[in-house]
């Protein structure tokens, strides 16, 4: 039997609402909004918006679901406005996890409001909560993700979202909420299956001054993986659409990286590009934007990068370069050590001995974040094997950088005879045991080397 709704009725809005003004005047009592709103969230009167998209600090923002969440659990919203409309109408126009989530709250309303609430739809509002805050780009265990049913409940979104929402896709958006509410009910009832993450997104564009541009191939599932990779700034390309115009995301995965990754500045030259300017494509808040999903840009990817490089690296050299000497982030020359942390004693110990900070991490995407992050690093020590690849990996970032830095391969007993010196990409080379005067002899080859370049 195809799942049904009891005490809300969903309604897709032929346009999202320009404002608060329009959505109150436009829609009877006792409705609420599920992002269909372009305004920040609230209630006025008997109207609600659960969003985080408009008019918002994103990371201090919950998720709409969340918002819901708390209505009905804490502020008993659907036991109060359904003694006075049955059903309440909900008004939405796409249907995101996010929104598919909200709409699962507000209809099984009284499992919220028991005193013992119900943990697995908990767990996986709260879930939700953490990913969509941060605009997909969130650190996750993706196992888990599997593993607690979260990619199988959504999987019906993934397919809707790899096909692009068009004017006109009211009964898919109806079909899709129907779909994930159907799932979320097998979940509680401890009926869920399982859908493996085989998202493979594509890296179009590396950029050196610290984001991506990349390809999801539609699937939602990519800016996770994009995450467990150590990427945190991104440009990513959605969807293309039939008509060749594409959905596009910008996404800053830390509010802290604002000085140089500057979301309003991209959207207002991404808009000034667009083949209809004066049409609003480009919106969004503070780390998270993009397209209009429905009109969709006319600017390819290639385009994108040549309006954003420009505009990061100015941000980069006002911000950053010019400001290094004056903060002294790093006291004394930096070196990145890359290693399983079993490995890492006595090799930090010899290094802080030779008078460097060090900056351990544990994989290769620990070493990304390490390496958009301190400007001053001398070296990378890095083992020839690591949990998430290897140091050839390591090298590739590190002369990815906006001031590359050489790389020491530390060479294990294990892969001793497999390896030869020096390795392609690598300054050096040192094996087990690493003695004193070998670590020393490798940072004065680092140490000569830059001396070089700079000649």
């Amino acid at each position: 039997m195809a799942y049904s709704f009891k005490n809300i009725v969903l309604r897709v809005a032929p346009k999202r609402f320009l404002n608060w003004e329009q959505f109150v005047r436009e829609t009877p009592e006792y409705s609420i909004g599920l992002e269909v709103v372009d305004a920040a969230p609230g209630h006025q009167g008997h109207h609600v918006h659960f969003d985080h998209h408009a008019g918002v600090v994103r990371e201090a923002t919950m998720s709409a679901a969340m918002q819901a969440y708390l209505a009905v659990r804490q502020g008993r919203l659907m036991e109060r406005w359904l003694l006075k409309q049955r059903p309440v109408p909900v008004y939405t126009w796409n249907a995101d996890q996010d929104v598919c989530l909200a709409a699962f709250v507000l209809e099984h309303h009284d499992l919220l409001e028991r005193s013992e609430g119900t943990p697995l739809l908990r767990w996986i509002v709260q879930y939700n909560n953490k990913i969509d805050v941060c605009g997909g780009i969130y650190p996750v265990n993706l196992t888990e993700l599997v593993e607690n049913h979260f990619t199988w409940v959504f999987e019906p979104y993934r397919l809707q979202r790899m096909q692009g929402r068009t004017h006109g896709d009211d009964e898919l958006v109806m079909e899709t909420v129907r779909q994930v509410c159907e799932r979320l009910q097998a979940l509680l009832e401890g009926k869920a299956g399982t859908a493996p993450i085989t998202a493979q997104p594509e890296i179009l564009y590396r950029s050196p001054y610290n984001f991506v541009i990349a390809d999801e191939k539609g699937d939602p599932a990519s800016r996770l993986v994009l995450a467990s990779q150590g990427y945190t700034n991104l440009i990513s390309l959605v969807c293309t659409r039939p008509t060749g115009r594409r959905t596009y995301s910008i996404i800053r995965g830390s509010p802290y990286d604002e000085d140089v990754f500057q979301i309003p500045e991209l959207i207002e030259a991404f808009q000034a590009a667009e083949d209809q300017p004066d049409v609003r494509i480009w919106g969004g808040s503070n780390l998270a934007a993009g397209s209009d999903s429905e009109i969709g840009s006319s600017l390819s990817w290639t385009e994108l990068r040549d309006i954003a490089e420009p505009i990061i690296s100015a941000a980069f050299r006002t911000n950053v370069v010019a400001q290094l000497p004056r903060r002294g982030e790093v006291a004394r020359p930096g070196v990145l050590l890359v290693m399983p942390p079993a490995g890492q004693s006595p090799l930090r110990e010899q290094l802080m001995a030779c008078g460097l900070e060090v900056y351990p991490v544990s994989s290769c995407a620990e070493a990304r974040k390490v390496l958009h992050l301190h400007y001053q690093l001398t070296v990378v020590f890095c083992a020839s094997r690591l949990p998430d690849g290897g140091f050839h990996e390591v090298a590739q970032m590190a002369r990815d950088r906006s001031s590359e830095v050489p790389l020491v391969v530390c060479v294990s007993e294990e892969d001793a005879d497999g390896m030869s010196a020096p390795e392609s990409g690598a300054l050096q080379t040192i094996r087990e045991p690493y003695a004193q005067a070998q670590v020393q002899a490798a940072i004065d080859v680092a140490t000569d080397w830059h001396e070089h370049r700079e000649r």
